[in-house]
């Protein structure tokens, strides 16, 4: 038992947060950023295998064409925690899509 206990553990501390961004156009690291939309990014087997919206447009997601915008693409808490309930079979990411705050 003790063995499982350590092992759960360690495996919870080898974890982390994937974070990426990505700046489109004119879009600055220093800008000030407005949230204009959020979406699951649906994966499979510790996200190996992308699902139906693994690919996005952004124009999709993003209001009137816009042509700077920041895409952000991380795991969250929750992302984690499903992806841990479901032992990794099912793992989401987050992605968020700003615009630069004029």
């Amino acid at each position: 038992m003790k063995k499982l206990i350590a092992g759960l553990v360690l495996m919870t501390l080898l974890t982390s947060c994937y974070n990426t961004r990505l700046f489109v156009g004119d879009a600055k690291p220093t800008d000030t950023l407005e949230e204009v939309n959020k979406v699951w990014t649906n994966h499979l087997l510790f996200g190996l295998v992308p699902l139906d919206n693994a690919r996005q447009n952004p124009s999709d997601y993003l209001p009137d064409n816009q042509e700077n915008y920041v895409i952000k693409t991380n795991t969250s808490f929750l992302n984690g925690l499903v992806s841990g309930v479901t032992f990794g079979i099912y793992s989401p990411t987050q992605t968020i899509y700003y615009i630069p705050k004029k």
